[in-house]
């Protein structure tokens, strides 16, 4: 039983009156993960990235401490992933981070059932390059995109995560939930704020409720 230590961006500032740490305890329905069949855990924090996002239930089956980040409310979603990759148990909460203090939060996340919904495990390369690197490209986090039109432009944005969650293959990022049918797939490729890759050619697969698909993004630079 371990609660792991992270670091958030803003770590490297002293816990003072503007700042204080974030700690999130976590079971699913009641239950240890073990005891809920969840194998890994994956925690997002709106407008933050946190690298890594994602841990086996041996690495952080009782929380994780998330680090110092400034005082304000922060939207944490906590995610129960199956030995498979899909998602088993989903929450979101809006957590208040108090300047000065250790701030604790006890999340438990519901069962989201598996029947009504599929995921996609997402990977991307650049430059219709398998073996390049995000750091080759000069990319550090990736937008994707659910359901572009066929030049890559709009859709639904379904989160930013770092480049590495994806890239190079065969490393993947699994977004869900999807409805099942066909969905396409386009990412943003960008360093920092500033833009440098983009889907021009979406990709597309076929998804089933309850299962996974595999699909694989190509960005190339702009325009």
């Amino acid at each position: 039983m371990r609660r792991i230590l992270m670091l958030s961006l803003i770590a490297a500032a002293a816990c003072g009156p503007s700042s204080g740490e974030l700690e999130v305890d976590w079971t699913f329905e009641g239950l240890s993960c073990a005891e809920a069949g969840v194998a890994f855990i994956q925690i997002d924090i709106a407008n933050e990235v946190l690298s890594p996002n994602q841990f086996t239930c041996q690495e952080a089956s009782l929380g994780a401490n998330l680090g110092v980040y400034y005082a304000g409310d922060y939207q944490l979603t906590v995610t129960g992933l199956d030995a498979n990759g899909s998602i088993t148990h989903q929450a979101t909460q809006t957590l208040r981070v108090v300047g000065g203090r250790k701030n604790s939060f006890a999340v438990d996340v519901p069962r989201v059932a598996p029947t009504t919904t599929a995921t996609v495990s997402l990977s991307w390369i650049f430059d219709n390059d398998p073996n390049k690197t995000c750091a080759a490209a000069g990319v550090d986090q990736v937008t994707i995109m659910v359901d572009p039109d066929s030049n890559g432009s709009g859709g639904i944005n379904a989160g930013t995560v770092p480049c590495t969650a994806g890239n190079p293959l065969p490393a993947r990022q699994s977004v869900a939930p999807l409805s099942p049918g066909t969905h396409t797939f386009a990412i943003l490729g960008s360093l920092g704020t500033a833009l440098k890759y983009r889907t021009h050619t979406p990709a597309s697969g076929f998804f089933a409720a309850g299962f996974t698909s595999n699909v694989d993004v190509k960005a190339e630079p702009l325009p």
